[in-house]
């Protein structure tokens, strides 16, 4: 029983050093990013006509932001999971949520089939019912906790 224990903490702490090297890479990743995106959006001010934008600009940077948005939700997930014993699944739920809305917003409805929208509209669905029902269960477990208490 005992090897088991040890076996198992060596695989777990190997696991975690894996998640931080992961972390390293995509806050450099981040950094990165976030820099191309100055970069980008001031190549983009300088042209002709001066300080304007177009649409499809505007397009291709709020796809970078909601990416950025979303590694930075992805390392804060993957630290709690370094951080806990057990797994978040909320915050997993949350980030998929993110992930799919990010591709329904950049989305081009005019070159996607309908059975890819099918999808898409089904998957949100299924996290949001997942989202729902893991959020119901927490509450529901803070008022059985208060209830004890009292």
């Amino acid at each position: 029983m005992k090897k088991k224990d040890k076996f198992s903490t060596i695989i777990l702490g190997i696991n975690k050093n894996v998640i931080r090297v992961l972390i390293g890479l995509m806050s450099l990743t981040l950094i990165l990013s976030s820099l191309h995106l100055m970069t980008l959006e001031y190549q983009k001010i300088q042209e002709h006509p001066l300080l304007l934008v177009d649409v499809t600009t505007l397009f291709e940077v709020f796809n970078y932001i909601l990416i950025i948005a979303i590694g930075y939700e992805l390392i804060r997930s993957l630290l709690l999971i370094i951080s806990s014993d057990t797994f978040p699944t909320l915050p997993i739920i949350q980030i998929a949520l993110i992930a799919v809305s990010n591709k329904i917003i950049t989305l081009d409805t005019k070159q996607t089939d309908s059975y890819t929208l099918i999808g898409l509209a089904l998957l949100m669905a299924a996290l949001a019912i997942a989202h729902f029902l893991l959020k119901y269960e927490k509450v529901a477990k803070t008022d059985l906790t208060t209830e004890n208490r009292e």
